[in-house]
Protein backbone atom coordinates (compact mmCIF):
# COMPACT_ATOMS: atom_id res chain seq x y z
CA UNK A 1 0.00 0.00 0.00
CA UNK A 2 1.42 3.35 -1.03
CA UNK A 3 0.92 6.47 1.09
CA UNK A 4 1.85 10.12 0.67
CA UNK A 5 1.00 10.16 -3.02
CA UNK A 6 -2.10 11.59 -4.70
CA UNK A 7 -3.53 9.73 -7.61
CA UNK A 8 -3.24 11.70 -10.87
CA UNK A 9 -6.99 11.50 -11.45
CA UNK A 10 -7.76 12.90 -8.00
CA UNK A 11 -5.23 15.72 -8.43
CA UNK A 12 -6.79 16.63 -11.78
CA UNK A 13 -10.22 16.72 -10.15
CA UNK A 14 -8.97 19.12 -7.47
CA UNK A 15 -7.39 21.40 -10.08
CA UNK A 16 -10.61 21.34 -12.13
CA UNK A 17 -12.74 22.13 -9.07
CA UNK A 18 -10.53 25.08 -8.10
CA UNK A 19 -10.58 26.37 -11.66
CA UNK A 20 -14.37 26.07 -11.82
CA UNK A 21 -14.77 27.85 -8.49
CA UNK A 22 -12.49 30.66 -9.64
CA UNK A 23 -14.42 30.93 -12.88
CA UNK A 24 -17.76 31.12 -11.06
CA UNK A 25 -16.35 33.79 -8.73
CA UNK A 26 -15.16 35.85 -11.67
CA UNK A 27 -18.53 35.51 -13.38
CA UNK A 28 -20.28 36.52 -10.15
CA UNK A 29 -18.02 39.55 -9.71
CA UNK A 30 -18.62 40.55 -13.32
CA UNK A 31 -22.37 40.20 -12.83
CA UNK A 32 -22.29 42.39 -9.69
CA UNK A 33 -20.15 44.98 -11.45
CA UNK A 34 -22.67 45.07 -14.30
CA UNK A 35 -25.51 45.64 -11.82
CA UNK A 36 -23.68 48.56 -10.22
CA UNK A 37 -23.02 50.04 -13.65
CA UNK A 38 -26.76 49.86 -14.40
CA UNK A 39 -27.59 51.54 -11.09
CA UNK A 40 -25.05 54.29 -11.79
CA UNK A 41 -26.73 54.88 -15.13
CA UNK A 42 -30.09 55.13 -13.35
CA UNK A 43 -28.69 57.65 -10.86
CA UNK A 44 -27.08 59.80 -13.54
CA UNK A 45 -30.14 59.76 -15.78
CA UNK A 46 -32.58 60.55 -12.98
CA UNK A 47 -30.39 63.36 -11.64
CA UNK A 48 -30.03 64.95 -15.07
CA UNK A 49 -33.79 64.72 -15.71
CA UNK A 50 -34.62 66.12 -12.26
CA UNK A 51 -32.39 69.14 -12.76
CA UNK A 52 -33.74 69.73 -16.27
CA UNK A 53 -37.27 69.91 -14.87
CA UNK A 54 -36.06 72.04 -11.97
CA UNK A 55 -34.65 74.50 -14.47
CA UNK A 56 -37.53 74.62 -16.96
CA UNK A 57 -40.47 74.32 -14.55
CA UNK A 58 -42.59 72.92 -17.40
CA UNK A 59 -45.23 70.29 -16.70
CA UNK A 60 -44.38 68.37 -19.87
CA UNK A 61 -40.76 67.86 -18.80
CA UNK A 62 -41.75 65.78 -15.76
CA UNK A 63 -42.13 62.74 -18.04
CA UNK A 64 -38.35 62.64 -18.39
CA UNK A 65 -38.15 62.01 -14.63
CA UNK A 66 -41.02 59.53 -14.47
CA UNK A 67 -39.27 57.16 -16.87
CA UNK A 68 -36.79 56.38 -14.09
CA UNK A 69 -39.31 55.62 -11.34
CA UNK A 70 -41.46 52.62 -10.50
CA UNK A 71 -45.23 52.85 -10.89
CA UNK A 72 -45.54 52.59 -7.09
CA UNK A 73 -42.76 55.07 -6.27
CA UNK A 74 -42.86 56.70 -2.83
CA UNK A 75 -41.20 60.11 -2.56
CA UNK A 76 -40.68 62.02 0.67
CA UNK A 77 -39.86 65.53 -0.50
CA UNK A 78 -37.73 68.27 1.06
CA UNK A 79 -40.76 69.86 2.72
CA UNK A 80 -41.86 66.56 4.28
CA UNK A 81 -44.75 65.93 1.89
CA UNK A 82 -45.20 62.40 0.57
CA UNK A 83 -45.99 61.68 -3.07
CA UNK A 84 -47.07 58.16 -4.05
CA UNK A 85 -47.03 56.82 -7.59
CA UNK A 86 -46.16 58.56 -10.82
CA UNK A 87 -49.34 60.64 -10.72
CA UNK A 88 -48.54 61.67 -7.14
CA UNK A 89 -45.13 62.96 -8.23
CA UNK A 90 -46.67 64.79 -11.19
CA UNK A 91 -49.26 66.42 -8.92
CA UNK A 92 -46.59 67.46 -6.43
CA UNK A 93 -44.47 69.03 -9.17
CA UNK A 94 -47.41 70.89 -10.70
CA UNK A 95 -48.43 72.21 -7.29
CA UNK A 96 -44.94 73.48 -6.45
CA UNK A 97 -43.63 74.65 -9.85
CA UNK A 98 -46.00 74.45 -12.80
CA UNK A 99 -49.41 75.27 -11.32
CA UNK A 100 -51.27 78.59 -11.10
CA UNK A 101 -49.68 79.48 -7.74
CA UNK A 102 -46.16 78.01 -7.73
CA UNK A 103 -43.82 78.45 -4.78
CA UNK A 104 -40.58 77.25 -6.40
CA UNK A 105 -39.13 79.07 -9.41
CA UNK A 106 -36.15 76.74 -9.91
CA UNK A 107 -34.24 73.99 -8.13
CA UNK A 108 -30.96 72.18 -8.76
CA UNK A 109 -29.49 69.29 -6.77
CA UNK A 110 -26.09 67.62 -6.87
CA UNK A 111 -26.46 64.10 -5.45
CA UNK A 112 -23.41 62.46 -3.91
CA UNK A 113 -23.35 58.73 -3.18
CA UNK A 114 -21.77 57.78 0.15
CA UNK A 115 -21.07 54.11 -0.59
CA UNK A 116 -21.62 51.36 -3.12
CA UNK A 117 -25.27 50.32 -3.36
CA UNK A 118 -26.17 47.49 -0.98
CA UNK A 119 -27.68 44.70 -3.06
CA UNK A 120 -30.37 42.30 -1.85
CA UNK A 121 -30.27 39.58 -4.44
CA UNK A 122 -30.03 40.74 -8.02
CA UNK A 123 -33.20 42.84 -8.18
CA UNK A 124 -33.16 45.18 -5.14
CA UNK A 125 -30.66 47.77 -3.92
CA UNK A 126 -30.46 50.50 -1.30
CA UNK A 127 -28.26 53.57 -1.67
CA UNK A 128 -27.69 56.66 0.46
CA UNK A 129 -25.69 59.86 0.43
CA UNK A 130 -25.88 63.62 0.67
CA UNK A 131 -27.02 66.39 -1.61
CA UNK A 132 -26.53 70.11 -2.13
CA UNK A 133 -29.67 71.83 -3.37
CA UNK A 134 -30.02 75.36 -4.72
CA UNK A 135 -33.51 76.82 -4.61
CA UNK A 136 -35.09 79.99 -5.97
CA UNK A 137 -38.60 80.71 -4.70
CA UNK A 138 -41.26 82.74 -6.44
CA UNK A 139 -41.22 85.28 -3.59
CA UNK A 140 -37.66 86.23 -4.53
CA UNK A 141 -35.93 84.25 -1.81
CA UNK A 142 -33.01 81.98 -2.76
CA UNK A 143 -30.96 79.60 -0.64
CA UNK A 144 -28.72 76.55 -0.66
CA UNK A 145 -29.67 73.54 1.46
CA UNK A 146 -27.51 70.59 2.49
CA UNK A 147 -29.50 67.41 2.91
CA UNK A 148 -29.18 63.63 3.16
CA UNK A 149 -31.10 61.06 1.15
CA UNK A 150 -31.84 57.36 0.86
CA UNK A 151 -33.13 55.49 -2.18
CA UNK A 152 -34.43 52.02 -2.93
CA UNK A 153 -34.08 50.63 -6.44
CA UNK A 154 -35.74 47.56 -7.93
CA UNK A 155 -35.15 45.75 -11.19
CA UNK A 156 -38.33 45.03 -13.10
CA UNK A 157 -38.39 43.48 -16.57
CA UNK A 158 -34.63 43.90 -16.76
CA UNK A 159 -34.72 47.63 -15.95
CA UNK A 160 -33.63 49.34 -12.72
CA UNK A 161 -36.14 51.87 -11.36
CA UNK A 162 -36.47 54.04 -8.27
CA UNK A 163 -38.98 52.49 -5.89
CA UNK A 164 -38.55 55.04 -3.09
CA UNK A 165 -36.61 58.21 -2.43
CA UNK A 166 -36.47 60.21 0.79
CA UNK A 167 -34.90 63.59 1.48
CA UNK A 168 -33.72 64.21 5.05
CA UNK A 169 -32.80 67.87 5.57
CA UNK A 170 -31.15 68.80 8.86
CA UNK A 171 -33.27 70.79 11.30
CA UNK A 172 -30.08 72.19 12.81
CA UNK A 173 -28.50 73.41 9.56
CA UNK A 174 -31.51 74.69 7.68
CA UNK A 175 -31.48 78.00 5.78
CA UNK A 176 -35.24 78.46 6.16
CA UNK A 177 -34.98 77.99 9.91
CA UNK A 178 -32.04 80.40 9.99
CA UNK A 179 -34.09 82.91 7.99
CA UNK A 180 -37.03 82.56 10.39
CA UNK A 181 -34.78 82.95 13.42
CA UNK A 182 -33.18 86.00 11.84
CA UNK A 183 -36.60 87.54 11.25
CA UNK A 184 -37.53 86.90 14.89
CA UNK A 185 -34.40 88.71 16.02
CA UNK A 186 -35.14 91.58 13.65
CA UNK A 187 -38.71 91.88 14.90
CA UNK A 188 -37.50 91.73 18.49
CA UNK A 189 -34.91 94.44 17.80
CA UNK A 190 -37.48 96.67 16.09
CA UNK A 191 -39.94 96.10 18.92
CA UNK A 192 -37.22 96.98 21.42
CA UNK A 193 -36.45 100.24 19.63
CA UNK A 194 -40.14 101.11 19.42
CA UNK A 195 -40.50 100.33 23.11
CA UNK A 196 -37.61 102.64 23.98
CA UNK A 197 -39.04 105.44 21.87
CA UNK A 198 -42.51 104.98 23.34
CA UNK A 199 -41.06 104.95 26.85
CA UNK A 200 -39.11 108.13 26.18
CA UNK A 201 -42.18 109.91 24.75
CA UNK A 202 -44.41 108.82 27.65
CA UNK A 203 -41.80 109.90 30.18
CA UNK A 204 -41.63 113.36 28.58
CA UNK A 205 -45.40 113.66 28.66
CA UNK A 206 -45.59 112.71 32.32
CA UNK A 207 -42.88 115.21 33.16
CA UNK A 208 -44.74 118.00 31.39
CA UNK A 209 -47.95 117.13 33.22
CA UNK A 210 -46.13 117.04 36.54
CA UNK A 211 -44.57 120.45 35.86
CA UNK A 212 -47.95 122.00 34.93
CA UNK A 213 -49.58 120.63 38.07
Amino acid sequence: MQTGRIAPGFAAAIVFAVAMQSGFAQESDASIDAIHDEIRALKNGAEEAFNAVGSSGKDGDIDSVLQYVHDDIVLVAMNGETAVGKQGIRDYFVDKMAGPEPTVASVHHTFNVAALTTLYGDDTGVAYGDSVGTYELTNGMSFTADTYWTATMVREDGEWLLASFQFAPSIFENPLVDEAVGMVYQVAAIAGVIGLIAGFVLARLFRRRSASD
